[in-house]
């Protein structure tokens, strides 16, 4: 009987440590891409596309369709039916779209040139881990905008937030991090969650102060928020930065792990062992993923803007952060949109608060010079 007993103790140990194991590699990553399929296409021209109605279908706004021959925009809505929808349609690159498709905030695939028409220069940026791909995309201003996309994606993702900067005569760096695309692959290509992956944005500011910046803005969504916190609270060049817009950051991981699992109905205690797991593979410190508290470290003016419709980075992270900072922090809450959907939900108000905050800090040209701000072309 003992022996029995033994023997079973050893196989629940064995498949708690697999299923640690397992959440721990869904924290860590690296995640697997998205496919380009799930929306039914039913028609198209040059200039709408007829969809079968689904929630992201009927989205007012403006968004990104992606297939497995090419990508564009779409928005705003024209007609509804009840079983399909009529919407405005460019082609940014490729051919028509058949029969499927997927709906997404951003296009991967984007870049400055397909996406808007600008002209950008591919650059690398010299960092600890290796040479860092960047797109570079010139203005006027001596502040530099420096963006830094969330997990999972591109620095495509960030592309919907530039028009803002460009008004604003922003010299723009676009930055790809480490396990990107292009980008050196360290740790097997799994995410620190921001613990470790600030220190390439702290060598992306030394590049524009290199460059004759005189001064940086930091953009980051989702966990690009999180990375631009981090560097925030402990790089040494964290003064050179001027001000922080962060869009759905995720400023406690905590939290965002729970939301997940709750959404999954993994119960609490795997949760829990999973984090550990991946402590222990990593080294993450889950109290210095969570921002909070260490609030009073910060001094930089920081902008918030967060959707309230957000079901992976809850909205309520931001809004404490921001109570914790009221001298500091600026909350914008944008009704309706989901994770990093501000900019696609309404991008004139969405580039008008980021011009009006930042212009309220004489960070850019176009407050002072309005007339000679470069803002590219809005599907209508």
């Amino acid at each position: 009987m003992r022996r029995w007993l033994t023997i079973l103790l050893a196989v629940f140990v064995v498949a708690l440590g697999a299923v640690g194991w397992y959440y721990s590699g869904e924290i860590l990553g690296p995640d697997a891409p998205q496919g380009k399929t799930g929306q039914r296409v039913l028609a198209c021209t040059d200039s709408t596309i007829a969809l079968a109605s689904t929630f992201k279908a009927r989205r007012p706004g403006q968004w990104a369709i992606e297939w497995p021959g090419g990508y564009g925009r779409i928005g705003p809505l024209v007609a509804e039916q009840p079983d399909r929808v009529l919407t405005r349609f460019a082609i940014a690159s490729g051919t028509p779209p058949d029969t499927t498709a997927r709906l997404a905030g951003f296009a991967p695939d984007a870049d400055p040139r397909t996406w808007f028409g600008w002209e950008f220069e591919n650059v690398t940026v010299p960092s600890r881990v290796g040479p860092l791909p960047a797109w570079w995309i010139p203005g006027r201003d001596s502040t530099w905008a420096i963006f830094v996309h969330g997990r999972a994606a591109t620095r495509a993702e960030m592309l919907r937030m530039l028009p803002a900067y460009r008004a604003l005569g922003l010299p723009c760096l676009d930055l790809a991090y480490r396990n990107d695309a292009g980008a050196p692959r360290v740790s097997g290509g799994q995410f620190r969650l921001g613990l470790s992956e600030w220190t390439d944005l702290e060598d992306a500011v030394r590049y524009a102060r290199d460059r004759g910046a005189r001064g940086v803005v930091v953009v980051g969504c989702s966990m690009g928020g999180g990375i631009v916190a981090q560097f925030l609270r402990r790089s040494a060049d964290r003064g050179f930065a001027r001000a922080a817009v962060l869009d759905a950051p995720a400023l406690d991981w905590n939290a965002v792990i729970a939301l997940a699992a709750g959404q999954l109905h993994v119960p609490p205690p795997i949760t829990g062992l999973g984090k550990w797991v991946a402590s222990l593979r990593s080294g993450l410190r889950w109290d210095e993923l969570e921002q909070t508290p260490h609030a009073r470290e910060f001094s930089t003016p920081m902008l918030i803007v967060h959707g309230d419709a957000d079901d992976t980075v809850p909205i309520a992270v931001s809004e404490e952060f921001a109570r914790a900072r009221p001298d500091l922090v600026e909350l914008h809450e944008v009704h309706g949109a989901g994770h990093v959907e501000s900019a696609n939900v309404d991008a004139d108000g969405y580039a008008a608060i980021i011009t009006t905050w930042l212009g309220e800090r004489r960070i850019g040209t176009a407050h002072l010079d309005s007339g000679r701000g470069e803002t590219p072309p809005v599907l209508r």
